[in-house]
């Protein structure tokens, strides 16, 4: 089933009005597989489906965003809860087991701020993989539009989200590359 919601999650992104990359999935699942080699397919169906709500959001980022924090806890309840059903809803569809499916809900609808192993397990690698697929344009780019402020709100809650001290150990290196870009970085804000 993992093969099948790869070429879901992928299509889905390819016709969405956000043009986000699935290396963030990619590597998502990578740490996954770092952070806990013996992962079954559940979990890593949960990291590679995580952030699939995106995928069927109408705004991009900097228009999202201008006028709250990229953390804000509304967007995010919204974005898990909305994830977790699209995902469940293919998996239906697709005849997966239903035990199978009420885990990968679970993950998705808590990802970003965990509460339990298979959640939180998500969420580290969820965070790692930020720091080296999704940072880097944050501090490049996505600051023109919304500010060295928010850049670095974000910045700081992805990495002191992480639960277990193995992923934080892994993250550390690119979170304080990434701060100092940020710090380095000159700015002129976009309109």
């Amino acid at each position: 089933m993992l093969e099948q919601v790869i070429k879901f999650v992928n299509k889905s992104f390819e016709k969405c009005a956000t043009g986000k990359s699935v290396a963030h999935f990619e590597s998502t699942l990578h740490w996954i597989k770092e952070l806990r080699p013996e992962a079954d397919e559940p979990i890593l169906i949960a990291a590679y489906a995580h952030d699939i709500q995106r995928a069927f959001r109408e705004t991009n980022t900097e228009n999202t965003f201008k006028n709250i924090e990229l953390n804000d806890p509304d967007l995010l309840k919204h974005h898990q809860q909305e994830g977790s059903k699209i995902i469940c809803n293919f998996l239906e569809s697709k005849g997966y087991d239903k035990k199978g499916i009420k885990r990968i809900g679970n993950m998705i609808a808590h990802h970003e701020e965990g509460g339990d192993e298979e959640s939180d397990l998500i969420k580290d690698a969820d965070s790692i993989s930020y720091f080296y697929t999704n940072a880097n344009k944050h501090v490049t780019e996505t600051v023109k539009t919304l500010g060295k402020e928010k850049i670095r709100n974000k910045i700081d809650w992805m990495y002191n989200r992480i639960t277990s001290e193995k992923a934080k150990k892994i993250a550390k290196p690119k979170y304080l590359e990434t701060v100092n870009k940020l710090k380095t970085f000159k700015t002129v804000m976009l309109k």
